[in-house]
């Protein structure tokens, strides 16, 4: 039985698509094995719609006939081949390397979860098999954003952001030090630098601040992962697969300033109804479905639904099935959230809403909390306004 450290890295789909970038994920796990590190891989499927093994590609096959909806069920089994052809190359790489290594399926690996298609929850994962591996000396390289469920082993998939998801789970099942999220990106910054120039990278940031960016817009991670991380108290690092920056570190620690990061989501299909309609519980049952959105509006003491426009049908059944009646549709809105601690943010709350209806237009609504506060605008305005509040608030 081996005692060394286990660290477990994700690479996502940009990282292990080509020769040149594999190489790069090599380096990387050869520098944590030299470190005295046990290291297990959980990667995604290789590059983007166009790219011949890419998910959206794969995915597209089932559509060629125009046969309407695809089943759910053919939906998560052509999702798994992408992951799996990725395993099977990223496998072989390393083996090329000289380290030894062992692709594994969701089965093979032991990642079970609660049988509902396309949109599933990792329920356990038995870390058996991957101890079994890491102690012969190998690196098991696992498949990202899916599992099995329990007596039929179908295949069901995670949904947006799975991989990440998959890593985590499978880092608090081994008792890892940390996940490593390797991305295309150096870190976490306060705000997008392509909408924001110059916006910095975060050193570190706390699990609450950084679930709060991710809910609300910041895709460099998905709220799910960041919430698995936080229950565990497992450190997560988000850095650059093509550098050796350090990124950025998700822990349980205090945030260096009280106003941390600016996070929006666009396209929102928003409406307001009675700030009654919904109890804190039903709202968090919505927004665990990934239905909706949802803020309380200070000024008018009305709830604000938003979900994007690919859920517009799935909402509205959901407000019927809840006898609910939408007051007022506000069409297609940005979300634009500022995260921080609350006091800091609600002594600066009259000159942002002051900001924002002379940036964009209006103010549509606004929820202030402990962490965040959010500002409902028009949608055509987001990156021009989260320009003027970066100014604000960091210049």
């Amino acid at each position: 039985m081996s005692f060394h450290p286990v660290l477990v890295q994700k690479f996502g789909g940009t990282s292990v698509s080509t020769a040149e970038r594999r190489s790069q994920v090599i380096g990387h796990v050869r520098q944590a094995r030299g470190a005295g590190y046990q290291v297990a891989l959980v990667v995604s499927a290789m590059g983007r719609r166009g790219d011949p093994y890419a998910t959206d590609t794969l995915l597209d096959l089932l559509r060629l006939d125009g046969a309407g909806a695809v089943d759910p069920r053919d939906y998560d089994l052509m999702f798994t081949c992408g992951e799996a052809i990725a395993v099977a190359v990223v496998s072989h790489a390393l083996k090329r390397a000289g380290i030894d290594s062992a692709g594994l399926t969701a089965a093979q690996a032991r990642i079970y979860t609660d049988g509902h298609h396309v949109e599933s929850e990792i329920v356990r994962v038995d870390p058996s098999r991957l101890r079994e591996l890491l102690d012969q000396g190998k690196v098991p390289v696992v498949t990202g954003g899916q599992g099995v469920v329990p007596g039929t082993l179908d295949y069901t998939t995670l949904g947006r952001g799975g991989s990440d998801t998959s890593a985590v789970a499978v880092g608090v099942a081994l008792g890892a030090d940390r996940v490593e999220i390797f991305t295309d990106v150096e870190g976490v910054a306060a705000a997008d630098p392509r909408v924001v120039p110059g916006a910095p990278l975060l050193q570190a940031i706390s699990y609450r601040a950084m679930l709060e960016m991710a809910r609300f817009g910041a895709k460099v991670m998905h709220p799910r992962s960041v919430a698995a991380g936080c229950r565990a108290g497992l450190p997560l690092v988000v850095r650059s697969t093509f550098s050796d920056a350090p990124g950025t570190l998700i822990h349980d620690g205090p945030d260096a300033a009280p106003i941390v990061g600016l996070a929006w989501l666009r396209g929102m299909e928003t409406v307001t109804l009675p700030g009654g309609a919904m109890n804190n519980e039903g709202r968090e049952a919505w927004e665990a479905r990934r239905l909706v959105m949802t803020v309380a509006d200070a000024e008018a003491s009305t709830l604000v639904a938003g979900a994007t426009a690919d859920k517009r049908q799935e909402l509205a059944e959901a407000f019927r099935e809840a006898g609910v009646t939408p007051l007022k549709r506000l069409g297609s809105c940005a979300w634009l959230s500022v995260v921080g601690e609350g006091g800091t943010l609600g002594s600066a709350l009259p000159g942002l809403v002051a900001l924002l209806r002379e940036t964009a237009g209006e103010v549509r609504a606004y929820e202030l909390t402990a962490t965040r506060v959010t500002f409902i605008i028009p949608d055509d305005r987001c990156e021009h306004a989260a320009r003027a509040v970066y100014r604000r608030l960091w210049e």
